[in-house]
């Protein structure tokens, strides 16, 4: 088991005591979500391309992957302390992992702070990176304010030695949305993976402006 693998297991095995149930509706009476089949596109892509690349600093990006109770592509609701519901009608068009390789892939390209990012183990890279979406829900529990809600674990390591792990951060943001429906759910985690995607960003770069001042 590598590195990463470890700690991913440790993540999963910490978030396995959360209860997730599926249901076709909200019950109760609750009539603020329409239950008509609704499919999502999380559109996240950095505003503009770097102006300048290092050289000879290739990335090797492992599909990134989603903990098991919120990798469904159907929407999920947090709605008590340990009790989260899908909203089965509403989901993304795609598998959620693959939906963030994808984001991630197209926004470190464009970050400067890679020569390349590959996805294809055959390509020679000289770092890999793993990363994990550890939370993704809607924020619904009657004591709390409406939110959208995702969490990230980025793991690097040099691609000739994965056992070493040279950087690794964890990114959280809620953000603050007027009602906790689907398409405001939505549209609140496409400004959160923004956010959290450009304070990796700037991790990356002080990490790398302290390894070249070596």
């Amino acid at each position: 088991m590598t590195l990463y693998s470890r700690l991913f297991f440790s993540v999963f095995i910490l978030s396995t005591s959360l209860l997730l149930s599926s249901c076709f509706s909200w019950g109760g009476g609750d009539k603020e979500v329409d239950m008509t089949p609704r499919y999502y596109v999380l559109d996240v892509e950095r505003p503009d391309v770097a102006a300048d690349f290092p050289n000879n600093r290739v990335l090797r990006l492992n599909p990134v992957r989603v903990v098991p109770h919120f990798k469904s592509k159907t929407l999920i609701f947090r709605v008590g302390e340990n009790e989260y519901k899908a909203v089965d009608p509403h989901q993304f068009l795609v598998d959620p992992e693959v939906m963030f390789t994808n984001i991630l892939k197209r926004w470190l390209q464009k970050s400067g702070q890679f020569s390349k990012v590959v996805t294809d183990d055959s390509v020679p890279a000289d770092f890999t990176m793993d990363a994990a979406v550890t939370a993704f829900y809607g924020e619904k529990r009657p004591a709390y304010s409406p939110q959208s809600v995702i969490e990230m674990q980025f793991f690097m390591t040099a691609a000739d030695n994965p056992e070493k792990l040279l950087f690794q951060t964890g990114l959280r943001v809620d953000v603050d949305i007027e009602q906790a429906t689907p398409s405001n759910v939505v549209t609140g985690w496409k400004q959160g993976t923004e956010e959290l995607l450009t304070t990796l960003e700037q991790d990356l770069s002080a990490y790398f402006s302290k390894v070249d001042a070596r």
